[in-house]
């Protein structure tokens, strides 16, 4: 399971209010009202009441206005946030194994096979994350971390 913080750190979209502009009797321009524990949109003329929905800016999938994520872009950032989290925490596998070999901790040949693993293991999850970053068209987050060489 990824992080909380991880994946809100690769959101790439937002859910936006989509307020009716006009009432069935003719008036633009509508009020807010608070009612039942949320907003709606209320014509002064008719007292007709309207829901307020959400839009996700990059799916265009409609929400109610209490729903505050988009369920299909999400399932797609978690994927990434894998993936990118994976090829982090095998970077630094690679660089705490280096150290226990210099300690004398484990075995030269240990060292290998973890950092052969490690490296499979981030080639796999990069391509898969640089994958999605091309579906979705958006560019590498600024709070995930450059490997470090």
């Amino acid at each position: 399971m990824v992080e909380l913080e991880d994946l809100v750190a690769r959101h790439d979209y937002r859910l936006k209010p989509l307020l009716t502009k006009k009432c069935a009797c003719g008036r633009i321009g509508l009020n807010l009202l608070r009612d039942k524990g949320t907003i709606m949109s209320i014509c002064d003329s008719c007292r007709k009441t309207y829901p307020i929905n959400r839009e996700c800016s990059y799916c265009h999938t409609v929400y109610e206005y209490d729903d505050l994520e988009c369920k299909i872009c999400d399932v797609e950032l978690t994927k990434l946030t894998e993936a990118e989290v994976s090829v982090e925490d095998n970077q630094k596998l690679i660089r705490r194994s280096k150290r226990k070999l210099k300690d004398g901790k484990i075995t030269q040949n240990e060292c290998n096979d973890i950092i052969k693993n490690a490296e499979v293991e981030i080639e796999v999850c990069g391509e898969k994350a640089r994958k999605i970053r091309e579906e979705r068209q958006t560019e590498q987050s600024s709070e995930t971390q450059t490997p470090k060489q």
